[in-house]
């Protein structure tokens, strides 16, 4: 799960308290999507697999792997790893609810408690660039634990449309000069970045296959997903949030409905929701 990039200690009255619940109903199917459009890009998923859903969060991307499975969860084995424990226990309730064959572990990416080669797959869904050091220490925890031969899945968004809609409503309601939200991560939208990650990971170059993929996301209806990302991400600045987001709160959330239905891809659906289109980078490496 991401984590604001600043230590907040002021917050406006009108700023949802973060949970795991209210990060699913955020990103709505934006991280099963990723994941099943990244999925797409290796062979299927045989029996005696075990697979590790790196930064499992809640479970979304073990929920594609399922759904890639048809049914035959026989002899698959899925164990997702997180830090978070409110959101293992949310991913614990979803593994029970749909009968998945997995098991939910406390454990730090950049540190994992697996014995070398116990691997056949894994996958890390949205996780290199929410972690220190690009990530670089969990790929090379990836390298590790994968067998000779095994898969491993990342990803990255090439394009993600809410991010122009947040810092347009940063600009017209902060001061001249405040950082922008999430600053630093215009490098992930760079393929080769992501190589590069890889690569230093300790995967050879000519075992590393780069792909793009569209992603459409659901949001929820369009005043409360602004509402949500602000949130969310509005304070995740090295200065966290202002005392004048609170008077500016509105109109920051309006600027937000207002420039996400410019983007790219952009269809109003019924009930007041709304598709947003994403572009995600994609690396297959082999061990």
């Amino acid at each position: 799960m991401n984590a604001p990039e600043g230590e907040v200690k002021f917050v406006p009255k009108q700023a949802l308290a973060p949970s795991p619940q209210l990060y699913d109903e955020l990103v709505s199917d934006s991280m099963e999507n990723l994941a099943k459009a990244s999925l797409a890009f290796i062979t299927p998923i045989a029996a005696g697999s075990v697979i590790n859903d790196n930064g499992c969060g809640t479970g979304a991307a073990s929920a594609a792997v399922v759904a890639s499975l048809s049914g035959q969860t026989s002899g698959i084995s899925i164990k997702g790893t997180d830090i978070n424990e409110d959101a293992l226990k949310v991913y614990r309730a979803h593994a029970a609810d749909g009968g998945w064959p997995a098991e939910a572990v406390n454990m730090d990416s950049n540190s994992l408690k697996y014995d070398d080669a116990t691997f056949t797959h894994v996958i890390g869904n949205a996780l290199l660039f929410v972690l220190p050091h690009d990530g670089i220490d969990a790929v090379k925890e990836m390298y590790r634990t994968l067998k000779p031969g095994g898969k491993a899945i990342l990803n990255s968004w090439a394009y993600v449309p809410n991010m122009p809609p947040l810092e347009a409503a940063a600009r017209a309601t902060r001061p001249e000069g405040t950082p922008l939200p999430r600053s630093g991560l215009d490098k992930w939208s760079k393929a080769d970045f992501l190589q590069s990650v890889v690569e230093q990971g300790g995967f050879s170059k000519d075992k590393i296959t780069i792909h793009q993929g569209d992603v459409s996301v659901t949001t929820s209806e369009l005043h409360r997903y602004a509402n949500m990302l602000w949130s969310f991400i509005g304070g995740t600045t090295p200065v966290g949030w202002l005392r004048s987001d609170e008077e500016n709160w509105d109109k920051a959330v309006e600027v937000i409905k207002t420039e996400l239905k410019k983007t790219e891809g952009y269809t109003e659906l019924p009930g007041g929701k709304s598709q947003l289109k994403f572009i995600a980078n994609i690396a297959v490496a082999t061990k």
